[in-house]
């Protein structure tokens, strides 16, 4: 875990911090300037595929746990849309007696109100018992889709997180937004069309009972009302869709400005992030306004046809009493139990927006639970050994980021690693040096070549063990916005204990400092751990690395951020914990790095020199003493 954790993609720190958040769903993503929030508009500029519809049947077996609570929230359903129907053939009986004589009137009268007071009691207890039976199966739906989406997106290729698409804005809007709008397809909505379907189905069973004829000529109408609700539903789905993309790059832009509000307020840059927001939300506001539009249409008309169906049935029902094929009581029972059914189809389309958002959430969702990592930290599979020496070799490697296919960054680099030596890369930015520790820790693999650990290519191994193996301290250490302790313990899978922590600590040069804050390992470090200093937080992240007993370091300029006093502490703290294991240095202070057993030059794509400081400055000419005479001018410069 704390190889993920702290893990560089090597395309730049903006794609290494999206995907550090994303894999543990932390606020921190870019770190923001100007530059870096006019990027969200080119990532909204380009086409965003729209996922395939999701079969209901599938959503069924995410709610399967659920089933006996939806059996029964049903029957409740049922049972409270029956009410209705049954309450036409009531009112048609009550209304008659308005014409029996004062005695018998008095009589009946008291007790169609007594069986009204039945039917209200009735209504109280089904209603709320449906309502409470669906939300019970939609919320543990919920709760279950954000787990499942959750684990997978953990578990993605550190390539994945590297795609626009899959930035920390959006993959929050779908774990929170997109998961609860499932409860339009599994809740209340599913509850009020289940309600709906049986006062429908009863209704038109009385309506039949009463008077076929007149059943059928109001019935013929009923399509109408169904026909302007299906076209309802495809207006809306398309605008839930393109709805779903705008107000996930609004959230994008604020995700950013939020998780790096102090870079924000050093540039002055509130306008700009306040006009790019607003220009974000343009978008939906647009949208939603020819929404509000269509549903105002549509709800219109399904009133419009609803009254249409009463003009009928009272005029066709007038025409039947006159030729005395039906009853005056008859008409009133099928006007009633038709009104009934006609008004809950009226009624189910007005879940259509909801429905629309729900199909288009589950099509997003999926679109993740389809996906398979290409390569998956949770695959139990591959090799392990007993012991690792940490011979590390890297044969003629080809490589180039899923995301920049056009950047050749490797052109058949080789570099052998040996047991127990430190080797340092150096090279121009942009060399791929920090590329040389993403493919070992694998968060990519190679296009071509291998990469072995022990004389065995490591994609053989299973890859939660390998990266066990192996601890990284990057130049900017991801703290959790937890208590020290806890970013501590994240070092060792399982739980750490006290004295696993300290002596972790005391090993990093961190204890003294650490024991000295007001509430020592209990602090919170805040988020990103802004209340650390770097050389403080550099510290904790070489105690995270140290407390996993690594056989492999890496350190990824892990003092380059740093002032001279703070890189002499977190300098003697590292070499405190290169005793004894392969270390493999990336390093722009070439200060730093004079004693490795090995330092390698990288440059366009290859290694160009190779062996120790003092044999690498004496080549005439060569890259590594330019280097080193650049370096030393900046520094005194």
């Amino acid at each position: 875990m704390h190889s993920i954790s702290q893990g560089s993609s090597g395309v730049g720190s903006s794609s290494r911090h999206r995907s550090l958040s994303l894999t543990f769903g932390l606020p921190m993503t870019l770190n923001v300037s100007e530059s870096a929030l006019e990027n969200s508009d080119v990532a909204s500029t380009k086409t965003t595929a729209r996922p395939q519809k999701v079969p209901l049947r599938r959503l069924a077996y995410l709610n399967k746990p659920e089933v006996p609570v939806l059996m029964a929230g049903a029957i409740t359903a049922i049972a409270n849309g029956a009410i209705m129907p049954v309450f036409g053939i009531l009112i048609s009986g009550a209304i008659k007696t308005f014409f029996e004589t004062p005695h018998k009137l008095r009589k009946d009268s008291k007790f169609w109100a007594l069986i009204f007071v039945v039917f209200g009691c009735a209504s109280l207890i089904a209603y709320p018992t449906r309502t409470y039976l669906f939300g019970v199966a939609g919320h543990k739906l919920i709760r279950r889709i954000r787990l499942m989406c959750f684990e997978k997106v953990v578990n993605m290729e550190v390539g994945w997180f590297d795609e626009a698409e899959h930035s920390s804005g959006m993959i929050g809007a779908r774990l929170s937004a997109d998961a609860a709008t499932f409860r339009a397809l599994v809740g209340d909505a599913l509850g009020q069309m289940v309600q709906d379907l049986a006062s429908a189905t009863v209704g038109l069973a009385i309506a039949f009972a009463s008077s076929w004829q007149l059943a059928l000529i109001i019935l013929a109408m009923v399509p109408l009302i169904g026909l302007n609700g299906y076209v309802h539903m495809k207006f809306m789905k398309g605008f839930s869709a393109d709805a779903k993309v705008m107000y996930e790059e609004a959230s994008q832009v604020a995700n950013d400005a939020v998780g790096n509000i102090r870079t924000v307020a050093s540039f002055c840059a509130e306008e700009k992030v306040m006009e790019i927001y607003k220009n974000k939300c343009e978008g939906p506001m647009r949208n939603g306004i020819r929404q509000g539009l269509i549903n105002g249409l549509a709800f219109s008309l399904s009133i419009a046809l609803l009254f249409l169906v009463y003009a009928t049935s009272f005029y066709a029902g007038a025409r039947l009493v006159e030729d005395g094929q039906i009853t005056f009581s008859d008409v009133f029972r099928v006007f009633f139990a038709l009104t009934v059914a006609s008004t809950t189809i009226s009624q189910s389309s007005s879940f259509t927006p909801d429905s629309s958002k729900a199909n288009s959430a589950a099509a997003s969702i999926f679109a993740i639970l389809d996906r398979e990592s290409k390569i998956n930290p949770s695959d139990e599979s591959g090799m392990r050994l007993d012991s690792v020496k940490g011979e590390i070799e890297l044969k003629h490697v080809s490589f180039r980021y899923p995301t920049r296919p056009d950047v050749q960054i490797f052109r058949d680099l080789s570099l052998t690693i040996h047991h127990g030596k430190t080797v340092a890369l150096v090279g121009e930015s942009g060399s791929g040096k920090s590329t040389v520790i993403s493919l070992l820790q694998r968060f990519y693999d190679p296009d071509s070549g291998h990469v072995t650990l022990d004389g065995i290519e490591i994609h053989k191994f299973q890859l939660k063990w390998l990266r066990q193996q192996m601890g990284l301290v990057s130049q900017e250490p991801v703290l959790f916005n937890d208590t020290i302790r806890a970013n501590i313990a994240y070092g060792k899978e399982g739980n750490a204990t006290e004295a696993e922590i300290i002596a972790a600590a005391e090993l990093a040069n961190a204890h003294r400092f650490i024991s000295g804050l007001h509430q020592g390992y209990d602090t919170v470090v805040g988020e990103r751990g802004v209340q650390l200093s770097g050389g403080q937080k550099q510290r904790v992240a070489i105690a995270r690395a140290i407390l996993k007993s690594p056989k492999i370091l890496l350190l990824d300029e892990a003092t380059s951020a740093l002032d001279a006093e703070s890189e002499r502490i977190v300098q003697d703290a590292l070499d405190h914990a290169m005793v004894n294991r392969t270390t493999v240095v990336v390093a722009h202070r070439l200060s730093t790095i004079k004693a490795a057993d090995v330092i390698a030059v990288v440059k366009n794509g290859v290694i160009v020199e190779k062996g120790k400081h003092e044999t690498l400055i004496n080549i005439k000419d060569g890259f590594y003493a330019s280097l080193l005479t650049l370096n030393m001018t900046t520094t005194t410069s």
